[in-house]
């Protein structure tokens, strides 16, 4: 059986038999830094939830949160392990591949285990970038070494990917999200689940670094995550932090220290 769980901390184990974030290409979706302001979420010029944020389910930049989830896991998933801003807990990898346009990167990091728990990544944000944050989630890939792992009779891959990855984000109990010192509303109505699969091509290292599925070829992979993607801050110093917590124990804080420039 896989085991995925990647939350903004990967509340869970990612070593597992098919824990793979990906995304289906991320050149198909690009937007380039001079088209960001003319093309600033369908009807998202302001925000009807936080304003620090665009709504949960609409289109900054063009281009579905759901879709933003997974392209957040295909950039993940294609670096190695020794610079793998994700593995990274200190933010000094935070800008290891990071893709040309309007929208920067935050990943999560790898579950700590039961326990109180708090990390803080320091890391320089280009002039007006939108922040992407992955605050909690699961990428289920397949196929996986394990030979069970595999749909039912009548079921879709899509739908037993799907029914993995759910658990995670399901399991839950407390989380909040503050920016400045500002809480965010209605944080878990920032879910994001893919509606069908796309695809990863993880870089072999991470086989045993984060996902034992990893191939090194290009996989099918589906998501279920918390994720938001922040306006541009001013310039300046910016502390953004988000808490999680879940009935076997996990207390996770994770505190990002932020210059924008």
């Amino acid at each position: 059986m896989k085991l995925s769980r990647t939350w903004m901390l990967l509340l869970g184990t990612a070593l597992g038999c098919g824990a793979g974030p990906g995304s289906s290409g991320a050149s198909g979706d690009a937007v380039t830094a001079a088209q960001a302001s003319a093309e600033l979420a369908d009807g998202q010029a302001t925000s009807s939830l936080n304003p620090q944020a665009f709504d949960p389910h609409s289109r900054p930049f063009g281009t579905s949160m759901e879709r933003w989830a997974e392209k957040l896991w295909d950039w993940v998933y294609s670096i190695p392990t020794a610079q793998n801003p994700l593995l990274d807990t200190t933010g000094v990898d935070c800008a290891v591949g990071q893709p040309d346009g309007p929208v920067w990167y935050l990943p999560p990091v790898v579950d700590p285990g039961p326990g109180v728990v708090s990390f803080t990544r320091t890391c320089t944000i280009p002039h007006g970038k939108a922040l992407l944050m992955l605050n909690s989630g699961v990428l289920n890939d397949y196929p996986c070494p394990d030979p069970t792992f595999q749909p039912a009779d009548g079921q879709s891959l899509f739908e037993f990917l799907l029914a993995g990855a759910q658990g995670g984000p399901d399991s839950l109990n407390g989380m909040s999200f503050r920016v400045d010192g500002v809480k965010l509303a209605r944080i878990f109505a920032y879910r994001e689940t893919s509606d069908d699969l796309f695809t990863i091509k993880g870089d072999p290292s991470l086989a045993t670094s984060l996902d034992g599925c990893v191939t090194g070829s290009t996989q099918p992979a589906v998501s279920d995550a918390f994720v938001l993607m922040l306006r541009p801050l001013p310039p300046g110093p910016h502390t953004v932090v988000y808490h999680l917590t879940d009935p076997h124990g996990v207390d996770l804080t994770v505190t990002y220290q932020l210059t924008q420039q």
